[in-house]
């Protein structure tokens, strides 16, 4: 199942998205993961973060802001990569209970069902 597809089909249903993961073929459930990983890559050089409110952001605040601004789906991305500046105010306006960011649990997931590490 491809990227968008599956965030748009568990749309912020963690309970929805660890059941396909957990009952997905593991060639999909790599796929998933690494065109997650891919498309918030694509958004910035985690090392050269932006400037929010005079802070630089680390790498690790740029990966959170890139995986976030995926996970609210293909539109969201899409903008992103036009006006990332302006996705950047969203993220820092956003609800900070909002932990809608599906792109981690995979990991344990795939682990406790196949025993390796996703993506190695």
């Amino acid at each position: 199942m491809e990227l968008w597809t599956v965030l748009e089909t568990h749309a912020r249903d963690m309970d929805s998205l660890v059941a396909w993961l957990r009952t997905a073929p593991r060639d999909e459930v790599v796929a998933f993961q690494s065109a997650y990983e891919e498309a918030a890559e694509e958004l910035a050089d985690y090392w050269d973060g932006p400037v929010v409110d005079g802070v630089q952001y680390s790498e690790d605040d740029t990966e959170d802001l890139c995986l976030w601004i995926v996970a609210q789906g293909r539109a969201a991305w899409e903008a992103a990569r036009v006006d990332f500046g302006a996705a950047v105010r969203r993220y820092v306006e956003r609800d900070v209970d909002d932990a809608w960011v599906p792109g981690g649990v995979a990991y344990e997931i795939f682990f406790a069902r196949f025993g390796s590490s996703l993506l190695g």
